[in-house]
């Protein structure tokens, strides 16, 4: 009976977290990391400022694990979406006026950038930051590995890792020049495609 009522605290906890993680993502998303605050999420979930302390330290701590969410499901969607097809047709995710992967997402990336600028001020802070944007390099570094293997390209004409890291490159600047001009992203999917097939035109071409 123990091990029933703990199973339940268990699942009601987790609940909760999601739950609050949920409205965390509206309010960040409509106030801005600096506007929002814990009592606005606690309001957005029914739930008392109570619960969020007893699930997230800060509200700096709810902002990195509702980070954390994203980065996995944005992997896991990138993963399952990568190697259902054929090598040769993955590039198709990013083409066309409304590609099944959206390159830049502004919302995410404004609130974002707010984010990763008052982090720049707090060093705790700023070492979660970098521990986490090092996790997103391993992983996509991981993903377009897998990727240039399925294409036969040698490791050694394209390291995964210089790949991974031009290919966000490309998305990080795509995403900042748009918080200025929105029309700045538009085909964002064509241009990383371009890139893309650019370095692999090049890993696969006989050396001169």
């Amino acid at each position: 009976m123990t091990t029933i009522r703990q199973n339940r605290r268990e699942e009601q906890r987790a609940r909760t977290r999601e739950e609050l993680l949920d409205a965390a993502a509206r309010v960040f998303a409509e106030r801005g990391y600096h506007a929002a605050s814990v009592d606005l999420v606690a309001d957005a979930a029914g739930y008392t400022k109570g619960a969020v302390y007893s699930n997230f330290d800060s509200k700096e701590d709810l902002f990195l694990a509702l980070l954390d969410r994203r980065i996995e499901a944005s992997i896991a969607a990138m993963e399952e979406l990568l190697f259902a097809r054929a090598p040769e047709d993955r590039a198709q995710m990013f083409a066309g006026a409304e590609p099944e992967v959206e390159v830049v997402d502004q919302d995410w990336f404004l609130l974002e950038t707010e984010f990763m600028l008052y982090a720049a001020r707090n060093g705790d802070v700023r070492e979660r930051i970098a521990a986490r944007q090092r996790l997103i390099q391993d992983r996509v570094t991981e993903l377009v590995g897998r990727h240039l293997d399925d294409l036969g390209v040698a490791p050694e004409r394209l390291a995964p890792e210089r790949f991974a890291r031009i290919l966000i490159a490309v998305v990080s600047g795509l995403a900042r020049a748009s918080l200025a001009d929105p029309r700045a992203s538009d085909h964002a999917g064509e241009l990383l495609n371009d890139v893309a097939n650019g370095l692999i035109h090049q890993a696969t071409s006989p050396p001169s």
